[in-house]
């Protein structure tokens, strides 16, 4: 073994383990990171947060930017004294976008608190809470913290998320070792060649494909409802097929069930006839087996953002393409990488490479116009180009396109080797060799001689010790001679070195393609960057509300509409067991350190806690606000909040 050999093993070696702790970097991203973020935006409520009602209502209405479906239990309106005021069933209008949660009459008096967690229409979880007052405010209780309007990411056990992320990497793994090794048995797999390996990882593949897919329904309702592991249950399921989410992995599964007959008949070992066609995966079987692969493919974009795009009628059908042309590259270099590199004859693989190397172009050009579309329409267009650098959504697609680049190299590369070595690709040499009559063959450095092909696909019969080629009829002129046909490549000699490192080649696209398919698991987790600006832009429209601590009380503080001109401002102050606090005296300011500007609060008394007042505030940006009540000559009180002001 020559030192450059064993310096590429060794780089080899370095490049596999790099690949594997980049391949668990990612899938902790998508495992580990931050709950899956909000994807639907609150947009305004009824009564409107932080506002003063001058009768009791009777009902909260909330408007979201999508479709979303209530989760039972966690949609909740707590009275001054605690208790929950919700009367009877939360439910959806204005096609689920519109959610009315109906309340008990004649509330009493105070500041109630809705807190609410609704499953968005891409089946990730959101949360949030608002404030508003019937008639007058009061405190929420000793430990009130802020309370914002708007929308956030909803908490998610940390198993949960766990396994919800395995299950959707073991999908689109399972996906991409289903397809390839159907695509090579059904279009380039010599029939001499036994296919209990392809069948094999066939049926590894629709494992991780059923597998993923039910631990991701399974957990569906309890993800969404943030429960663990232990609330797992059968009606938690059948809940989850409220969204469309629920019923698009419910598709699947039944789709993949129902597939198992033609998968049995396809991946049955073959048997050849005296005509020398095959007698397996006739017209039928192909396409059946073409039926039920889109229909599988299409249950991906529906389980996704892609179904709650702006247009749905170009990203459904982009992320179909788009999985299925990754499944059928990907997939289909592990085939070649794991049993037709090592096991087929050269004069087989003078068919099968330049094939294969067409259908994988194709499948790349699939890959990357499907996945442009795709980031179009999640950014938001040419104008949301700059969420490409500014959203988590944005440096995930980045960063799977610089992988994904990474692949184009190694495959750029193979693709070359492959161009030069077999520049005349005919299908030729598939058919199954004559078991009574096997071909002969000869050392590296004797002459060979091309026999004619008979119409039945099998070759004339020659004298012991004599050579054996199959020439191409459509080359039109001569080839050089190549090397005596083998089915092991172990031996030495050019043409078998350089399968190896072509294999090498393969195995490294095929290590690199685990890691784009974390990333693209990572990317089902977040936010697409439109609708990441779409929550910070609904949160600006509405008005802002909190209760801060000043000193030993509580004050609540209402800004409307917190943005650029006139605010109206409410200000009440309470003690810790929510009793009002008589204010002799408000006072304050507005400051925006970075413009240099102040202003000062005039608040006005209605009761002997509660002030109102008006400020104008000119700039956008974090203001800086001071509140100061005194109670008493000798008692005063201040607290400082940053509001932000758009």
């Amino acid at each position: 073994m020559t030192v450059e050999t064993t310096g590429r093993r060794k780089s080899v070696k370095l490049l596999g383990r790099a690949l594997v702790v980049a391949l668990l970097s990612l899938l902790a991203l998508g495992i580990g990171a931050s709950p899956a973020q909000a994807h639907a935006s609150l947009e305004g409520t009824d009564p409107p947060g932080g506002q003063i009602a001058d009768s009791a209502p009777t009902v909260v209405t909330m408007n979201f930017s999508e479709r979303v479906v209530p989760v039972e239990g966690r949609m909740k309106v707590i009275a001054p004294d605690g208790s929950n005021v919700v009367a009877g069933k939360v439910t959806t209008v204005n096609g689920g976008a519109r959610v009315r949660i109906p309340l008990k009459k004649n509330l009493a008096d105070g500041t109630y608190l809705v807190s609410y967690r609704v499953i968005s229409a891409d089946g990730h979880p959101v949360q949030g809470g608002f404030t508003f007052s019937s008639r007058v405010p009061s405190a929420l209780g000793a430990n009130a913290n802020d309370v914002n309007s708007g929308a956030s990411s909803a908490s998610v056990d940390t198993g949960v998320r766990t396994v919800q992320s395995l299950g959707r990497f073991a999908a689109y793994a399972g996906i991409a070792l289903l397809a390839g090794p159907l695509v090579i048995l059904l279009g380039l797999w010599p029939r001499r060649l036994a296919i209990r390996g392809p069948r094999r990882l066939a049926w590894t593949g629709w494992g991780l494909l059923f597998g993923g897919t039910l631990a991701v329904l399974a957990l569906q309702e309890v993800y969404a409802d943030g429960g663990t592991l232990a609330d797992l249950s059968i009606s938690g399921i059948g809940q989850s097929l409220d969204e469309t989410v629920g019923r698009a992995l419910l598709a699947r599964l039944g789709l993949l069930i129902a597939a198992v007959p033609v998968l049995i008949r396809v991946l049955r070992p073959q048997v050849s006839n005296d005509s020398g066609d095959p007698g397996w995966a006739g017209p039928v079987d192909r396409v059946l087996v073409g039926i039920f692969g889109v229909a599988v493919l299409v249950t991906f974009p529906f389980a996704g953002h892609a179904a709650q795009s702006p247009a749905p009628f170009l990203s459904v059908p982009s992320i179909t393409l788009h999985v299925g042309a990754m499944a059928v590259w990907l997939g289909g270099l592990a085939v070649l990488a794991r049993y037709l590199l090592p096991r087929a004859r050269y004069r087989e693989l003078e068919v099968i490479l330049p094939v294969w190397s067409r259908w994988a172009f194709w499948a790349v050009a699939a890959l990357v116009f499907s996945g442009v579309i795709e980031t179009f329409l999640e950014i938001g267009g040419f104008g949301g180009l700059d969420r490409l650098v500014n959203t988590t959504y944005g440096q995930l697609v980045l960063t799977k396109v610089i992988w994904l680049g990474a692949i184009l190299v190694v495959a750029a590369n193979a693709r070359a080797w492959i161009r030069r070595r077999f520049g005349v690709p005919v299908a030729y040499a598939l058919a199954a060799e004559d078991p009574e009559n096997p071909p002969a063959e000869e050392p590296d450095d004797e002459p060979t001689k091309a026999p004619v092909k008979t119409s039945a696909g099998k070759r004339p019969q020659k004298k012991a010790g004599t050579a054996t080629k199959t020439a191409p009829k459509a080359a039109g002129k001569a080839r050089r001679a190549v090397e005596p046909e083998t089915a092991d490549f172990s031996a030495s000699g050019k043409s078998a070195d350089e399968v190896r490192r072509l294999r090498s080649r393969v195995g490294i696209e095929v290590a690199l393609g685990a890691v784009v398919l974390a990333l693209a698991t990572a990317l089902v987790q977040v936010a697409p960057a439109r609708s990441a600006d779409d929550a910070a832009a609904a949160a600006a429209n509405l008005p802002y509300s909190a209760q801060l601590t000043m000193g030993p009380n509580v004050l609540q503080v209402d800004l409307s509409p917190a943005h650029i001109g006139t605010n109206e401002l409410h200000l009440t102050l309470f003690d810790k067991n929510g009793l009002p606090v008589k204010v002799a005296e408000w006072s304050g300011s507005a400051d925006l350190p970075k413009a240099n500007v102040s202003t000062d609060l005039v608040a006005l008394p209605l009761t002997e806690n509660h002030a109102v007042g008006q400020v104008e505030l000119p700039i956008a940006g974090e203001w800086k606000f001071t509140f100061t009540a005194r109670t008493s000559d000798i008692d005063q009180y201040s607290v400082t909040k940053v509001i932000t002001i758009r």
